[in-house]
């Protein structure tokens, strides 16, 4: 039996063939299927298929979502998005109606009260890791700092009496 918010596939699709790898934004008004690796930003206003062997790095706007393979970042699906069985979704999804079937791997929050999607965040995990790297090493530099004044103003007080 077929999930009712599932789109019928439509007989004309475009296909990003497994070994294309695009970075930039992507724009389109076909239905897509993408099996290569995509970077960047894509805004669609059909139906969007990331295929078992796709990868995407991108935030993703388009009608209707369906995940098979690997996304790094939002999804905002206007109609749907489905999350099916051996996808790896980790990001955020936006749309009214979400589906995540049995099998899928999924890490972020969902909001399917019909807000728009937040001002694009940067989905690369890697940079987010070194960001927060940086602000415990600036940090503990802070910490030591701190502990040098105060260990320099008891000197002083010593000192001074």
């Amino acid at each position: 039996m077929s999930n009712p918010y599932d789109k019928p596939t439509s007989t004309t699709s475009s296909v990003l063939g497994p070994t294309l790898k695009f970075k930039g934004e992507l724009t389109a008004n076909e239905d897509l299927l993408i099996q290569g690796q995509i970077e960047g930003t894509i805004n669609h206003t059909s139906s969007l298929t990331v295929g078992q062997e796709g990868k995407v790095k991108a935030n993703v706007k388009a009608e209707y979502i369906s995940v098979e393979g690997k996304v790094n970042g939002d999804l905002a699906g206007a109609k749907s998005v489905v999350v099916k069985e051996g996808a790896d979704v980790k990001g955020n999804i936006y749309s009214p109606t979400v589906t995540l079937r049995e099998g899928a791997t999924f890490n972020g929050s969902i909001d399917m009260t019909g807000k728009e999607m937040p001002a694009a965040r940067e989905p690369d995990v890697e940079a987010s890791r070194s960001d927060r790297t940086e602000q415990k090493a600036d940090a503990a530099d802070k910490s030591r700092s701190d502990s040098k004044k105060s260990s320099s103003g008891k000197k002083r007080s010593a000192s001074a009496a």
